[in-house]
C-alpha cells in the first residue's frame, strides 16, 4: 500500500482537476462513500448524526455526506465553524439549505451546538483535512475538545482534525476517532503509532480518480478498490 504525504495529496488533487475531474464531483463521491461506510458498518437509521464542518473543501465532503445520509433516512444536523467557506463547499451548502436541514453556525450559538453534539450518536469530523498547519485554534480548538468529550462515536474525513497528515504529529487537541475515512490514498501519518491510534479503524475510499493519474504520483499507487465492496479498502 502506498502512503502519501500532504504534498503528494495536493498534487493528486491538482492532477485530477487538470485531467477533467471537478472538486465538486470528488466531494460528491466522498459524501457517497460516507453513506457506504454507514451501510458497511450497519449503523442504525435511528442514529442521530452530527456533521461538524470547517471552512475549506473538507466541509464540502461533510455537506455532501449529510445530504446522502438524510436522503437515506438518517436524522442529520450540521454545525458550521463559519459562513465563509470555500466556493465549492458553499455550492453544496446551498442545496443543504434548500433541503431545510438543521444548520447551526457555531460562533453564533455555541450553547445549542454543544448540546446537539453531546446528544449525537455519530459525529462526523469534517473540520480540517490533510492541509493542517499547527494545532487547531480558536473555534476549531473548542470544537475538537468538545467533540472528544461527547459520548458519540467520531468518524473523521481523511484524517482526524489535529493530526499532521505527513509527520503524524498529534497536536493538542486532536480528534480521537472511532473510524477514519481516508480519501483516495492512505496518509503517511497512518504509519506513526500515536497517529494510527487516534485514527481508530481506517478505510480508504475511492473518489473516482483513475489509475493513470495515480501513476503520476507513484506507479501502481492506486489502492485496489475493486477488490472490496463499495470501494472501501480497510487498512
Amino acid at each position: 500500500m502506498y502512503y502519501a504525504a500532504a504534498q503528494q495529496m495536493a498534487k493528486l488533487d491538482d492532477l485530477a482537476i487538470k485531467n477533467g475531474l471537478e472538486i465538486r464531483q470528488m466531494m460528491e463521491l466522498a459524501g457517497w462513500q460516507m453513506l457506504n461506510l454507514f451501510r458497511h458498518g450497519k449503523i442504525p437509521k435511528k442514529s442521530k448524526i452530527m456533521i461538524v464542518c470547517g471552512k475549506g473543501n473538507q466541509a464540502g465532503d461533510g455537506l455532501c455526506a449529510g445530504r446522502h445520509l438524510a436522503n437515506s433516512g438518517y436524522k442529520v444536523n450540521f454545525v458550521l465553524v463559519s459562513k465563509n467557506m470555500s466556493p465549492d463547499s458553499v455550492h453544496h451548502l446551498q442545496l443543504i439549505k434548500k433541503m431545510k436541514l438543521s444548520l447551526i453556525y457555531y460562533p453564533n450559538n455555541k450553547a445549542k451546538a454543544k448540546k446537539l453534539i453531546q446528544n449525537s450518536d455519530i459525529i462526523i469530523d469534517a473540520l480540517i483535512g490533510y492541509n493542517l498547519s499547527g494545532a487547531p485554534r480558536k473555534d476549531f480548538k473548542e470544537l475538537v475538545e468538545f467533540i472528544n468529550q461527547s459520548k458519540g462515536k467520531i468518524i473523521s474525513y481523511d484524517i482526524p482534525t489535529g493530526i499532521d497528515s505527513t509527520a503524524g504529529e498529534c497536536f493538542s487537541p486532536c480528534i480521537k476517532a472511532w473510524i477514519t475515512l481516508s480519501l483516495a490514498l492512505p496518509k503517511q501519518a497512518f504509519r506513526r503509532k500515536q497517529a494510527r491510534k487516534a485514527c481508530g479503524k481506517i478505510f480508504v475510499a475511492d473518489i473516482g480518480i483513475p489509475s493513470f493519474i495515480y501513476n503520476k504520483i507513484a506507479v501502481h499507487s492506486r489502492p485496489s478498490f475493486e477488490r472490496y465492496k463499495n470501494g472501501l479498502v480497510p487498512l
